[in-house]
Order: C-alpha cells, then sequence, then structure tokens
C-alpha cells in the first residue's frame, strides 16, 4: 500500500519552487489543467494564520486572477465590506493594516495584509477590469450562533454556499473562495469541533 501511495505522489505531484507571492507563478500552473471552466475554485486552510500556506494561497489567488479571470475573492468568515477592505482595493481610500484590525483574528495577518494590497495594485493597473470582493460572508456573531445549533455546521455551509452562487449569479464573476478546510473539503463524514463557548 505504501508503494502504490509512494507511486501515486511521483506521478502526480508538482514541485513548488518559492513561496514568494511575488515570484513568477510558472511552478503553479499546473493547476491551471484542474481549475478549467469552474466558476468557483475553493482554497482550504487545513490551518489558519500559517506562513506557508497563507503565501502559496496568495499565488493561487494571483494565478486565478491573471490567468483565468476570476475577479472574485470570498474570505470566509468576515464580509470585507463591513470593515472597509473592498473600498480600499477599488479606491485606495483608508489604510489596508487598521481596516484588518476589525476583522476575524485568523485575518489579521501579514500575509493576508499582501493580499489586500496586491488587489488594490492589480485594480490600479487594469481600472476597466478590477478583482473585488465578494460581499455575502455572515458576520462572526452569525456564524458563532449557527455552529450551536445541532445542524449548525450544514447551516453554516448551506449558508456560504447560497451566498457565494447568488454572487455569481449577480455579477457573472468567477469566485475564489478562500475559507477553511472544514468549508471547502468535499468528505463524508467530517467532524469539527466548534470553539468552546465563553
Amino acid at each position: 500500500m505504501a508503494e502504490m501511495v509512494t507511486r501515486w505522489i511521483e506521478e502526480h505531484a508538482h514541485r513548488l519552487t518559492t513561496l514568494d507571492p511575488e515570484a513568477p507563478l510558472t511552478d503553479l500552473l499546473p493547476l491551471l489543467d484542474i481549475v478549467r471552466d469552474a466558476k468557483v475554485v475553493a482554497i482550504g486552510a487545513s490551518t489558519r494564520q500559517t506562513h506557508e500556506l497563507s503565501a502559496l494561497s496568495h499565488r493561487i489567488v494571483r494565478l486565478l486572477v491573471e490567468e483565468r479571470g476570476f475577479r472574485s475573492l470570498a474570505l470566509e468568515g468576515d464580509n470585507p465590506s463591513s470593515i472597509g477592505l473592498d473600498e480600499y482595493i477599488g479606491t485606495g481610500a483608508g489604510d489596508p493594516r487598521a481596516l484588518l484590525a476589525r476583522a476575524r483574528p485568523f485575518w489579521r495577518t501579514e500575509e493576508i495584509l499582501g493580499v489586500v494590497r496586491w488587489m488594490r495594485s492589480f485594480n490600479r493597473r487594469h481600472p476597466g477590469d478590477p478583482v473585488r470582493f465578494v460581499d455575502t460572508a455572515p458576520t462572526a456573531q452569525e456564524h458563532l450562533a449557527q455552529l450551536s445549533l445541532p445542524d449548525g455546521l450544514a447551516r453554516i455551509e448551506l449558508g456560504l454556499a447560497e451566498d457565494t452562487i447568488r454572487w455569481h449569479e449577480n455579477t457573472a464573476d468567477r469566485i475564489v473562495y478562500w475559507g477553511g478546510l472544514a468549508h471547502t473539503v468535499n468528505g463524508t463524514p467530517r467532524t469539527v469541533s466548534p470553539p468552546p463557548r465563553r
């Protein structure tokens, strides 16, 4: 069995050459064959606030925007418009670090700040074809309230999916959905432990 797994990895894996978000994206080009004509691509983080996963996710966002025309980014867990991030990437108004200070803790990282600044830079270079945030995420309080219900995770995921579909239907944008693995994995069964109540 171990030999089969090793052989599968050798046949399907592609080496990453860098995690630098500003580096050329040639090492990620094999992902484009997987994406094809998908309308929504989910990037699931197995753990939050890690430099390596966040830097790789930033590079994947860049690849999808620059090479496949994705124009909306959904950050799970916050509504970017409610804290002013969409205005910043659209117009440059505001301080992105101060805006992120009002976001959920797992988005208050240098890596997410780098993504926000990259989005602003992209929009300055492409004013007629900007990238934007999906403006439908529920608040943190709504998430926690639903998670405490018996079918809370299912309700959250249904709401996230419906919001993403609605955004696509209203904008025709291809969407990168960046969230936790619990909400992006395709598998049954799954066990997710809610945060402890205080």
